[in-house]
């Protein structure tokens, strides 16, 4: 199979969009092989494909159905590139995505080395309180659900230092645990704002403590709104870089929103 593809760099969150029509019951598959390090090499791929509602630029369905804002970042990128978006200059990008009802606006910047985006995030189908067992030990954690993925917050202060080892000793009952496909176990050191979110997809056995994670970033957010009762609008250190997330909080999430900075990095043919 020959593939066009895009490579894209949200805080370096590698992201592979498929520009080739594929059938959706192969997207998991191809998905899957196209971020091996044998091939295209990234923490996750989507799929370009013609919009449902005409208002739409363009629709991005992520390999597992799942919804991913730095993705859709990437498309807005993508677009303002392909449409020849000159530096200084903004636009917004109406698009639809994977796991995510209606349309997702996407602002787009284009900065010296590349585009500043701000999307808007689906908000979240239920918020409790609940326990993980890792190593053996229960962990007090904040699940946030959304559709597609769901996202644990464990403070760094409750499991500590060496957090990955533990993590990925843990792994496979984790899985167990955890009915859903997609999810995402998000160490968050509130003392420095900084995150580590361990991502898996279950069924296209996918693994990878992400880089820079936008709906990690956004559950974070909502953590913090939740917990203080009140909105937020802060930087969230990764790996890969900074990722802002804005949240508006009245007795419950009303809006919210991630931004961060992103870089087209490849763009050519894959073989599959």
């Amino acid at each position: 199979m020959k593939l066009d593809f895009v490579k894209i760099s949200p805080t370096e969150n590698m992201t592979i969009l498929v520009k080739t029509a594929v059938p959706t019951e192969q997207q998991l598959a191809v998905g899957a092989k196209l971020i091996e390090y044998s091939s295209v090499y990234a923490e996750q791929a989507g799929f370009i494909e013609e919009p449902i509602n005409k208002n739409a630029a363009a629709r991005l369905r992520m390999m597992a159905g799942e919804f991913c804002g730095n993705a859709t970042m990437s498309l807005g990128a993508y677009i303002a590139f392909k449409n020849g978006l000159e530096i200084g200059n903004e636009t917004d990008i109406p698009l639809e995505v994977s796991g995510a009802e209606g349309i997702r606006n996407c602002h787009i910047k284009a900065v010296d080395g590349g585009y500043i985006g701000t999307v808007s995030m689906p908000l979240p189908v239920s918020v409790k309180e609940c326990t993980l067992n890792i190593n053996d030990k229960e962990y007090y954690v904040t699940e946030i659900a959304f559709e597609g993925i769901k996202h644990y917050i464990l403070p760094k202060n409750s499991i500590g230092e060496g957090f990955k080892a533990k993590l990925e000793g843990s792994l496979e009952n984790l899985k167990n645990a955890i009915e859903d496909d997609v999810f995402g176990i998000v160490v968050f050191d509130e003392e420095n704002m900084r995150i580590d979110p361990l991502v898996v997809v279950k069924s296209a056995g996918s693994v990878y403590w992400e880089r820079g994670c936008g709906s990690g970033s956004e559950a974070t957010g909502i953590y913090l709104a939740y917990k203080n009762k009140e909105s937020i609008k802060c930087g969230l250190k990764q790996l890969g870089g900074i990722i802002t997330v804005d949240v508006e909080y009245d007795n419950g999430i009303k809006k919210a929103a991630i931004t961060g900075k992103v870089k087209i990095a490849a763009e050519g043919t894959a073989y599959i």
